[in-house]
C-alpha cells in the first residue's frame, strides 16, 4: 500500500522484453538497463507481454529488480488470435497470484494450448487456431482470473480495424466477452472511438502502451496513460480499468488544494500514532467506541476550530485522548505546494513553523483555506439563524467583511445621538434658566429702587469681568484640546512616503511624496501654533488671576460700601450673588442658543449615518447574494434564497429583551417587527421623527415606559442588527418541511457542493440519511468533489467507502487493557480493509457487490 493511500502512477500496459523476436538488446546488463529505462519515463506499473510467448525466468528477474524500484510487473502475452480480416492483437494480463502460484506456470500453458501443432508461434503474425470467443472460453476454463485488452486498435491486427461493426456487434452481446475485454490500446480518432462505443453498447478503458522493440524505445511517445490504485496488484489494476472514468488519466495531474499531510500525537491514547492521510476522501471506520471520533476531534482542535454542538463534550474528548501535556502535529501543505506544521499542546494556543522552522505570527486559515469541521448532531441543527451561520462558515472567507465600517459607523452614530439627545434639551433648559432669571430679576427690582445697584455697580461690574474672562478661557482651551486630540505623531508617521519605494510607479510616487511631505509640514506647523495657543492660554489664565487678585484687593472697599449703606432690610452679599447669576445665566442662555443652531446639523448626520449603515449592510447582503447564485447554479437538489433584514424571529427577540417591562403584547412585538425593518430604524423614527410611528402602535403608557427605554438604552440598540433570512429548499421544499434525514441530506450537499473548503471533516455524515439519499446524492458528490477537497469522515456506512472509492481508509480498534486507540491503514483496494468493511460496518458485503454490479451491468 501506499502511504497516503491511493497514488496515481504511470502505466505502460504494452511493454515487449528481450524474449520477444522482435525486440532487439545487444548490452551487458539487460535487467537493471531494462528496469532503470522504466524509471527513467516514470513508470511503475507495467505488464509483459510479449508476441505469443512468456518467459517465467526472465518474468520473475524483471519484476524482482524492478519491486526493488518500486515498479510493478504483471506476467501477460500479445496474443494474436484468429478473428476479423486478420489476426486479432489482444494484450492478456494474468493474476500472478492464481497463473504463477507455487512457481507453476500456467501461462506458457494456455499459450501453447493455443498454438498446438501450429509451428512458429512466436511469429507476431502467426494466429492461434481458435477464434477470440473460443480463446476467452478456453482461457475461463482455467477458473484463473485475468483481463484483455485489444493492442494497438486502429491498426494492422488491430479489433477496430480488422473488425467490422457487425461483428463487434455481435461480440459484445456474449457475456464472457463483456466480462474480460476492459480496455482499448492506442485509440486515436474520436469518431472510430464512438463508433466503438455504439456498436459495443458501452465504453471501456482507452489505455497507452510502448510496444517497444528496443529498451531505447520503452516508455516512447507523447501519450500516457497514469492509472489510479491503492496497492500493487492485479485486482486493484483491473478495478481501476473498470472503473476508467475515475481512476485512468492522460496526465497524473496536480493538487489544486490545501491539504493534511500527516497528523501525529505525542502523549495520550494515541501516542505514536502516525496517520498519513489522502489528498481526496478518507473514512474513518471501527465499531462503535472504537476511536473514531476521538481522531477527528483532535485533528479538529489541532485546525483551532469550534465544534457548533456539545462543545463541552467535545472537548473533554480530546483532553481525554491527548492527555496532560499531550501535543498534536499537523504537516500541512498548502495550496502553493509549501509545507507547514501545526502544533498544539493540550490547552495552549496552536503554534504554525515553515519549512525552515521558524514560528510564524498566523493562524490555520492562512494555510489551509477554510477548513470546516462538522460533528455528530451538527447536520440536524435546527436552532434559529443556523442557515445563515452555515453560509457564514462555507462562504465567508469570499464574502467582503463590512463589519470594521459598520463598527466605525455605529459607533459614530451613537456618539451624535448623543449629540442629539443632548441638543433635544436645550429649549427645556434655555426654559428653565429663563425662569430663573425671571425671579432673579424681581428680586434686584427691590435693591435698584433703592439704588443700592448704583452704589455696588464696581462691585457686580468686576464679577461680570470675571465671569466674561472665564468663559473665554473655558472655551479657548476646550479648542486647544479638540487641536491636541486630532492627530497623534503615529498618524503623521502613516502618511510618510520617505521609506516607500514602487517598483513600477516611481513617476507617480515621487509626486505622491512632495505632498504627503507639504501635509507633513503642514501638520508641525499646527503643532507648532498648538504650543503657541497653550502658551497663550497660560498667559490668559496669569490676567484671569490679575484680576481675582484685583477683586479680592477691592473687598475692604465693597465692604466700606456695604457699611455707608447701613439699611438692615436689605442683605447686601445677596444681591452681588443675584446679580452674579444673572450674569452667568444669560452667558448660558446665549451659549446653548448658539448650539442648538447645530441641531439640525446633528440631525442630517444622524440620517446620513444610518443611510451609511443601510447601504453597508445591503453591500454585505449583495455579497452573500452573489454567492448563493455560484451555489444554486453548481447543482441542482439545493436552492438557497436570501432577503435583506429579513430574519424577523431574531429581531422579535432582540425586541421583546429590549422592551421587556414595558407591557407590549406578542401581537405588538410581531406587528412592530413587521413595520420596522431593524432596532436602528426604531431610533431613527424616534429621534428624527418625533416617535410618531412607533407611538401610533403603543398606548400612551406604554409608549411612555418604550420612551424612557430608548432614551437610556439606546447606545445598546444601535449594535442590534436584524440579520438576512436565509431559505434552503431541497427538492423544492422548504428545509424546515422536511424530516431530520432529509434535513440533514440537504445540508451536507449544502457542504459538499462548496469550492472554497481545502478541507472537509465530518463526524458520520450518513446519520438521519437512507441509503437511497447516501448512494445517488451523498457518494455522487464526494465523488465529483473529492479531486479539488480533501474529505476526512468518520462513518458506520459501508456505502461511503466501497461505492465513494476512499482513497484511504483507516480502522481504529480501542484496546481496554492499554487504553490505546490504535489506526490501522489502508485503501479500498486491500484485502484487508476489505474484510474490515465486511465483518465491521453496516452494509459491507452488500455495498461490494453493488459496486460490483456497477461494472458488469454493461
Amino acid at each position: 500500500m501506499f502511504e497516503h493511500g491511493m497514488d496515481i502512477i504511470r502505466a505502460d500496459f504494452h511493454l515487449h522484453t528481450n524474449q520477444d523476436k522482435e525486440f532487439k538488446y545487444d548490452g551487458a546488463d539487460y535487467v537493471n538497463d531494462y528496469v532503470n529505462e522504466l524509471i527513467k519515463h516514470e513508470i511503475r506499473v507495467g505488464v509483459i507481454t510479449n508476441h505469443n510467448k512468456f518467459d517465467l525466468e526472465e518474468y520473475k528477474a524483471l519484476k524482482k529488480a524492478a519491486k526493488r524500484k518500486d515498479i510493478f510487473l504483471l506476467p501477460g502475452v500479445e496474443l494474436s488470435i484468429k478473428q476479423g480480416a486478420n489476426a486479432v492483437h489482444s494484450l492478456i494480463v494474468f493474476n500472478p497470484d492464481e497463473w504463477l502460484k507455487n512457481s507453476e506456470n500456467h501461462i506458457s500453458k494456455i499459450i501453447d494450448a493455443f498454438f498446438l501443432g501450429i509451428s512458429n508461434a512466436e511469429n507476431e503474425n502467426t494466429s492461434t487456431n481458435e477464434d477470440l470467443l473460443t480463446c476467452i472460453q478456453k482461457l475461463n476454463s482455467m477458473a484463473k482470473d485475468y483481463f484483455i485488452i485489444f493492442a494497438h486498435v486502429e491498426q494492422k491486427s488491430g479489433f477496430l480495424k480488422e473488425c467490422k461493426g457487425g461483428l463487434i456487434e455481435s461480440l459484445a452481446q456474449k457475456k464472457e466477452f463483456r466480462e474480460r475485454v476492459i480496455g482499448f490500446q492506442k485509440v486515436r480518432t474520436r469518431d472510430l472511438q464512438k463508433n466503438a462505443k455504439d456498436w459495443m453498447g458501452y465504453e471501456v478503458a482507452n489505455v497507452e502502451g510502448s510496444d517497444p522493440k528496443t529498451i531505447e524505445e520503452i516508455g516512447k511517445g507523447t501519450q500516457r496513460t497514469y492509472i489510479k490504485i491503492g496497492e500493487y496488484s492485479f485486482n486493484s489494476i483491473k478495478y481501476a480499468l473498470k472503473d476508467f472514468r475515475n481512476r485512468i488519466f492522460t496526465e497524473q495531474g496536480i493538487i489544486s488544494h490545501g491539504y493534511i499531510n500527516s497528523m501525529k500525537c505525542l502523549g495520550g491514547k494515541l501516542d505514536g500514532q502516525e496517520f498519513f492521510p489522502s489528498v481526496a476522501l478518507n473514512t474513518f471506520i471501527g465499531i462503535r467506541g472504537s476511536g473514531k471520533s476521538s481522531v477527528l476531534e483532535v485533528m479538529r482542535y489541532a485546525l483551532d476550530l469550534e465544534p457548533a454542538t456539545d462543545t463541552e463534550y467535545k472537548n473533554s474528548l480530546v483532553k481525554s485522548v491527548l492527555g496532560s501535556g499531550g501535543q498534536v502535529l499537523l504537516s500541512v501543505v498548502d495550496r502553493h505546494g509549501k509545507q507547514y506544521q501545526i502544533k498544539r499542546i493540550l490547552n495552549e494556543a496552536v503554534s504554525i513553523v515553515d519549512e525552515n522552522n521558524m514560528t510564524l505570527p498566523i493562524g490555520v486559515g492562512a494555510i489551509l483555506n477554510n477548513p470546516l469541521y462538522f460533528g455528530q448532531k451538527d447536520l440536524a441543527l435546527t436552532r434559529a439563524g443556523y442557515e445563515l451561520e452555515l453560509l457564514n462558515r462555507l462562504v465567508g472567507k469570499e464574502v467582503s467583511d463590512f463589519s470594521e465600517n459598520l463598527t466605525i459607523i455605529t459607533n459614530e452614530l451613537n456618539e451624535n445621538i448623543k449629540k442629539l439627545l443632548s441638543v433635544s434639551s436645550i429649549p427645556e433648559r434655555i426654559a428653565e434658566i429663563t425662569d430663573k432669571n425671571a425671579e432673579i430679576e424681581h428680586k434686584l427690582k427691590i435693591y435698584k429702587e433703592k439704588g443700592i445697584d448704583s452704589k455696588l455697580k464696581k462691585q457686580t461690574s468686576c464679577n461680570d469681568d470675571l465671569v466674561k474672562i472665564d468663559t473665554i478661557y473655558q472655551k479657548t482651551k476646550n479648542i486647544i484640546e479638540s487641536l491636541e486630540n486630532a492627530y497623534s505623531d503615529g498618524d503623521v508617521q502613516g502618511i510618510s512616503l520617505s521609506d516607500y519605494q514602487s517598483e513600477f510607479n516611481q513617476d507617480i510616487f515621487q509626486e505622491a511624496k512632495i505632498l504627503t511631505d507639504k501635509s507633513i509640514e503642514f501638520l508641525g506647523s499646527l503643532k507648532d501654533l498648538v504650543r503657541q495657543l497653550n502658551a497663550n492660554l497660560g498667559a490668559l489664565n496669569e490676567v484671569k488671576q490679575r484680576l481675582l487678585d484685583r477683586i479680592e484687593s477691592l473687598k475692604e472697599e465693597f465692604a466700606q460700601i456695604k457699611r455707608e449703606i447701613n439699611d438692615d432690610t436689605i442683605d447686601l452679599d445677596s444681591f452681588v450673588s443675584y446679580q452674579k447669576m444673572y450674569t452667568s445665566n444669560e452667558r448660558e442662555i446665549e451659549s446653548l442658543k448658539e448650539v442648538l443652531k447645530d441641531k439640525a446639523k446633528i440631525e442630517a448626520k444622524v440620517k446620513k449615518l444610518i443611510d451609511s449603515r443601510n447601504e453597508m449592510l445591503n453591500k454585505s447582503y449583495q455579497s452573500y447574494a452573489a454567492e448563493i447564485r455560484h451555489i444554486n447554479e453548481s447543482q441542482s437538489e439545493l436552492n438557497i434564497s436570501i432577503e435583506f433584514k429579513g430574519n424577523k424571529d431574531i429581531f422579535r427577540n432582540d425586541l421583546q429583551k429590549a422592551f421587556k417591562g414595558t407591557g407590549i403584547s406578542e401581537i405588538k412585538y410581531k406587528e412592530i417587527s413587521e413595520q420596522f425593518s431593524d432596532f436602528v430604524s426604531i431610533l431613527e423614527d424616534y429621534f428624527l421623527g418625533g416617535g410618531k410611528k412607533i407611538k401610533g402602535l403603543l398606548t400612551d403608557n406604554v409608549w411612555g415606559k418604550v420612551s424612557d427605554k430608548i432614551e437610556h438604552n439606546f447606545a445598546e440598540y444601535v449594535k442590534l442588527f436584524c440579520p438576512d433570512s436565509i431559505k434552503i429548499s431541497y427538492h423544492g421544499k422548504l428545509l424546515s418541511r422536511h424530516s431530520i434525514g432529509q434535513r440533514a441530506s440537504a445540508l451536507i450537499l449544502f457542504i459538499l457542493t462548496q469550492q472554497d473548503s481545502d478541507v472537509i471533516i465530518i463526524d458520520q455524515p450518513e446519520d438521519d440519511l437512507d441509503n437511497q439519499v447516501i448512494y445517488k446524492e451523498l457518494i455522487q458528490t464526494i465523488k465529483q468533489k473529492k479531486a479539488d477537497m480533501q474529505f476526512i469522515f468518520a462513518t458506520h456506512n459501508a456505502n461511503i467507502p466501497v461505492l465513494g472509492d476512499a482513497e484511504k481508509i483507516i480502522t481504529t480498534i480501542y484496546d481496554g487493557d492499554t487504553g490505546k486507540i490504535e489506526m490501522n491503514q489502508g485503501t479500498i483496494d486491500s484485502s484487508s480493509s476489505h474484510k474490515a468493511i465486511v465483518d465491521i460496518m453496516e452494509g459491507g458485503e452488500e455495498a461490494f457487490n453493488r459496486r460490483n454490479e456497477i461494472y458488469t451491468s454493461w
